[in-house]
């Protein structure tokens, strides 16, 4: 069966509304957190700003709230081209489409990648956050959902024939 070729309806999988949900938050957090986070745009009284500066302080997240150009690095890979494919990971879901298999698993590898990175920087450059299951909270999906997808994305055509 052709990889390209679209499978059964969303309503016939009512699982999937899990990664449609999941994959549209994290779409909205990409663009809203990671992204400020990354240009810098922590500081001053815009709402999004005092957003990421209020998980950071109840996290104690002190690695997050000191700004380091690694972690930006992270951050921004996360909000320029991770929250894009989560908008392209929410079409697929809803409309069916069996060729995000393959990027799909890509986006596994790359985002189980910045993960690790993510919280070496977080435990090791540190210091690590002061409320953990705060801040696992908050990441922890980040972790755990690709986990899933690898999962659900495990047969050639994931989505039906």
């Amino acid at each position: 069966m052709n990889q390209s070729s679209t499978g059964s309806p969303l309503s016939a999988r009512p699982g999937d509304w899990f990664f449609v949900a999941s994959f549209s938050f994290f779409a909205f957090s990409s663009f809203f957190s990671d992204s400020w986070h990354a240009l810098g745009l922590l500081e001053g009284d815009m709402f999004w700003a005092r957003a990421n500066r209020w998980y950071g302080e109840i996290a104690q997240d002190h690695y997050f709230l000191a700004d380091h150009d690694y972690l930006r690095i992270n951050t921004g890979v996360s909000g320029m081209v991770f929250g894009p494919f989560y908008l392209v990971l929410v079409y697929a879901f809803a409309k069916g489409k069996n060729w995000i298999r393959i990027p799909a698993f890509i986006y596994v590898g790359a985002m189980m990648h910045g993960m690790t990175e993510f919280v070496i920087g977080e435990y090791w450059i540190g210091p690590p956050p002061g409320k953990p299951l705060v801040f696992w909270a908050f990441n922890g999906p980040y972790g755990v959902i690709p986990l899933l997808l690898a999962y659900r994305m495990r047969k050639p055509n994931p989505f039906g024939a």
